[in-house]
Order: C-alpha cells, then sequence, then structure tokens
C-alpha cells in the first residue's frame, strides 16, 4: 500500500528568512516593513487554497503576535494558525522532532516557490 498524495499536507512554516528578510527579536521594529519572499507567499497561498492546513511555527514572542498578524494580512499570507515561541537555536545547534507519525522534514536553501 503506497502513500496516498492527495490527502491534505500540513505544513509547518517559519516566518523570517522564509516569507520574507530575516528580522531579529531583538529589532521588533523593522517586523511590520520586512520585505516580503513574493514567489514565497505565492506558493504557500496555493497550498492553502489546495486545502492543505498553513501553520507559521516562529522564534517571534507574544509580544510580537499583532505586528506579525498585521504583516501576514498586508502581505495576503493564508494560513491556519501562528505559534509564536520556537525555541531560538545558535548556528550549529540541530532540531529534533519526535512524533508517533511519519514527519518529512525539508531544508530549503533560498527562496521556494
Amino acid at each position: 500500500m503506497g502513500y496516498r498524495l492527495s490527502l491534505p499536507k500540513i505544513f509547518l512554516l517559519d516566518i523570517d528568512g522564509c516569507i520574507c528578510e530575516h528580522v531579529d527579536n531583538e529589532h521588533p521594529e523593522l517586523m511590520g516593513v520586512a520585505q516580503p519572499y513574493l514567489e514565497s507567499i505565492k506558493k504557500i497561498n496555493e497550498w492553502y487554497d489546495q486545502g492543505h492546513y498553513i501553520c507559521f511555527f516562529t522564534a517571534r514572542t507574544e509580544e510580537h503576535r499583532e505586528v506579525t498578524l498585521e504583516w501576514l494580512g498586508k502581505n495576503g499570507v493564508k494560513f491556519h494558525q501562528l505559534i509564536l515561541g520556537k525555541p531560538r537555536r545558535n548556528r550549529g545547534d540541530e532540531y529534533y522532532y519526535i512524533d508517533d507519525t511519519p514527519v518529512r522534514a525539508t531544508r530549503y536553501k533560498g527562496v521556494f516557490g
């Protein structure tokens, strides 16, 4: 029995460096004016329109919720959920995600779309 490609997918996406230029938490004044990556946003909106679940999982903190939601709305980003407070990592650190269901992790280099 093969994997059924027609099932909706769940996309767990970062914000900074993935759909806009990277902005550190230490510079929240830049979050509202971050340059969007239009091709990435276009692809995410396509996934949303195809019925896939879009969740942003970001290291931005709760104090950045309002500016983040405003930026997403202003830039026409379609999504279902926003999770703030992803653990911040240092260069060289690795993330480990453990789940009881299959997970496919992908690292994009550059802009996807």
